[in-house]
């Protein structure tokens, strides 16, 4: 019985030996070989994870759009406010320097009053007067009606009625030296002639052509038929004498 065992045991003992043995080679040489083919995939993707991490280049070219959007903006904005404001300053400047330029152009105005014409004064006063319609007479019906030649005047206004029913009239002018007396001789022929032709012919009218002012002032002579006939002699001596 104890040979039978010893010999089982020692069989045991065999095949265990084998057995770690064959298990041993076998193991060790597979499980060398497994890890390091594990190893060396492994790191494929890792080599892989930092290619995506350099793809960040966009995000470069956005902070470079970003800083040249902030400097096109101030550098315009300052560039119109101050343009602008200089500009206008100074055409205001000239604006006042014209209003000096004004001023001495009224002053000869009041100059120019003395130069003016005294017998085209002294009618547009008269005509302000409460008038019947009146007309112009020319050089030739002074000619004709008072037998005056207007080269004997320097300057005169004569106006009678455009209606035959008033005998309204006016005579005033500047004389040539020397030649007072010939005009007023022609003014008291004419006189003469619209006393003739209204004394038989609306009496009211031939009262006016009887009180006649007839009025000279150095070189100027007034001759006046009319209601306002006072009147027309107060302006003449106001301007003449």
């Amino acid at each position: 019985m104890n040979r039978r065992f010893l010999a089982l045991a020692l069989a045991g003992t065999l095949t265990l030996s084998l057995l770690t043995a064959c298990g041993g080679g076998n193991d060790t040489p597979d499980a060398e070989t497994t890890p390091p083919a594990v190893e060396e995939t492994t790191p494929v993707p890792e080599s892989s994870a930092p290619v995506e991490e350099t793809t960040p280049v966009p995000e470069s070219s956005a902070p470079v759009e970003e800083s040249q959007e902030p400097e096109s903006t101030p550098s315009s904005k300052p560039s119109t406010a101050p343009t602008a404001k200089p500009t206008t300053k100074p055409t205001q400047k000239p604006a006042e320097s014209s209003k000096p330029s004004a001023t001495p152009a009224p002053t000869p105005t009041p100059e120019s009053k003395p130069q003016t014409d005294v017998v085209g004064s002294v009618w547009n006063d008269i005509s302000k007067l409460e008038l019947p319609s009146m007309t112009e007479l020319d050089d030739s019906l002074l000619s004709s009606l008072y037998g005056i030649n207007a080269s004997d005047l320097v300057s005169y206004k004569c106006f009678m009625p455009l209606m035959g029913v008033h005998a309204t009239e006016f005579f005033v002018a500047e004389v040539k030296d020397g030649k007072m007396d010939t005009v007023k001789a022609g003014v008291e022929k004419r006189q003469a002639d619209l006393d003739t032709q209204w004394s038989q012919y609306l009496p009211e009218q031939y009262e006016l052509v009887k009180n006649y002012k007839l009025v000279t002032n150095g070189n100027y002579i007034l001759f006046a038929i009319g209601e306002q006939a006072d009147q027309a002699v107060s302006i003449f001596n106001s301007y003449t004498k």
